[in-house]
């Protein structure tokens, strides 16, 4: 696609220049010619290649990150190869069964909301909106930093680094969710008790563990 934009064929370190000149000029971002290498210069192709290369070129695209790119785009391939080898389509599988899961949670956790309680300002509409969209923020906010991570597959450490993600980003994962909800909450003239405020903080936060669970197992594959 970024061959097809920029108008010709790119192969040669100078090739990458004139793209990356293109590119600041459509994105106001400027990369070393060095970080389009490894997508198009065949000598460099055992390099991975940086997320703020691939989030930069999704943006010459037309696309507002990485995440979206690879959220809205399918590849297609040009021939009979079949570009997706089998780890990564057990991972697209995997995650798409993820994705099943975390919208029927998501409709489960406002039905729980909306019924079986009083009507008092912690249950009414405009807390289960907080929660949706608190919610969808931090799956969004997952997904991006997963798909940022997949730039590194094949690297020797790409397992390991995976695993520190996944780790660091737990370790503080439903205090900055309840954080947020509290935040959204205030915003809106709201008020949620410690209890309300955990529990819906620990329903996102184990839909985001799944992701990143996903993630995990898609590298296992």
């Amino acid at each position: 696609m970024v061959p097809q934009k920029f108008g010709r064929t790119i192969s040669t370190i100078e090739d990458c220049e004139a793209l990356g000149d293109a590119v600041a000029e459509a994105t106001n971002i400027k990369l070393d010619a060095r970080a389009y290498a490894p997508l198009f210069v065949e000598a460099q192709r055992g390099v991975a290649p940086r997320p703020v290369t691939l989030s930069t070129l999704a943006r010459y695209l037309g696309y507002s990150s990485w995440g979206d790119f690879c959220n809205t785009t399918i590849p297609v391939p040009n021939d009979k190869t079949d570009l997706v080898d089998t780890p990564r389509r057990w991972g697209v599988i995997i995650l798409t069964i993820v994705a099943i899961v975390v919208v029927v949670a998501a409709a489960a956790l406002l039905v729980v909301m909306g019924g079986g309680e009083s009507s008092t300002t912690e249950d009414s509409g405009e807390v289960r909106t907080v929660v949706t969209e608190v919610s969808e923020r931090w799956m969004a906010r997952t997904i991006e930093r997963c798909n940022a991570l997949r730039a590194y597959e094949g690297e020797e450490e790409y397992a390991e680094r995976i695993d520190s993600f996944v780790t660091e980003y737990d370790a503080a994962l439903k205090q900055d969710i309840e954080a947020d909800i509290r935040a959204t909450s205030s915003q809106r003239g709201l008020s949620l008790g410690d209890a309300k405020v955990a529990h819906y903080g620990d329903s996102i936060a184990t839909r985001c563990r799944a992701m990143c669970g996903a993630l995990r197992s898609e590298c296992e594959l």
